[in-house]
């Protein structure tokens, strides 16, 4: 049964719909990695200096509970 040139073009342009639509959640799904990977390491850096501080902190702390029973 031979298909009327209007259901090719039907048919073409649902195609392509779906892969701009595929396109399109694939780049967002992307986008939200890169977003969520930029926070992780953010986190992760304000984890450290947080724990750069506390070390540092604790160090003075002993230094002049040392310096005091002098």
């Amino acid at each position: 049964m031979p298909v009327s040139d209007d259901e090719m073009t039907s048919v073409s342009f649902a195609l392509i719909a779906i892969r701009i639509n595929h396109e399109n959640r694939v780049a967002k799904v992307r986008r939200l990695q890169r977003r969520c990977r930029q926070a992780l390491i953010s986190v992760g850096l304000a984890l450290v200096a947080l724990n750069f501080l506390l070390c540092i902190g604790y160090l003075f702390l002993t230094l002049t509970q040392q310096a005091s029973s002098w």
